[in-house]
């Protein structure tokens, strides 16, 4: 079957957001190495921990990256665990972001409404009959 458009700006937006994960998770990768390294050398233990920390957090990032990376490419070959990849990130997004918009102001609500609309628009489209038929998941 042929790819759905739809799918192929999904996969453009996974390739995105990997480049933007994998730099910002490599500066802060990179960042708290140098924090950890210094703040050993001189004995600020404080400065040495926040900094591991970072770093752990960097190292996570660009592992998501990579993940970010398969399922853009797993959608463009239109293999079935990339839609349930995509599938279970975006419902996780979705979730996160609900959780999001009651935990603050009513500025917080509105802002986090607003940011919800994608997710919930790549949700409903990965979640239509077209879709599941050309990725071989259910009727």
């Amino acid at each position: 079957m042929e790819r759905p458009t739809g799918i192929t700006i999904i996969a453009i937006v996974y390739i995105i957001l990997g480049v933007l994960s994998l730099l910002w998770s490599g500066l802060v990768f990179g960042l708290g190495g140098i924090g950890s390294l210094f703040g050993g050398l001189v004995g600020a233990e404080n400065l040495a921990t926040a900094s591991t920390a970072g770093a752990w957090s960097g190292f996570l990032g660009i592992l998501a990256a990579i993940v970010q990376f398969a399922v853009a490419i797993g959608l463009l070959k239109m293999k079935k665990w990339a839609w349930v990849l995509a599938l279970i990130g975006v419902a996780l997004t979705v979730i996160q972001g609900i959780a999001g918009v009651f935990s603050g102001g009513p500025f917080a609500f509105m802002c986090g409404l607003l940011g919800l609309f994608i997710p919930v628009l790549i949700l409903v489209y990965l979640l239509t009959g077209k879709v599941r038929r050309v990725f071989g998941v259910g009727a």
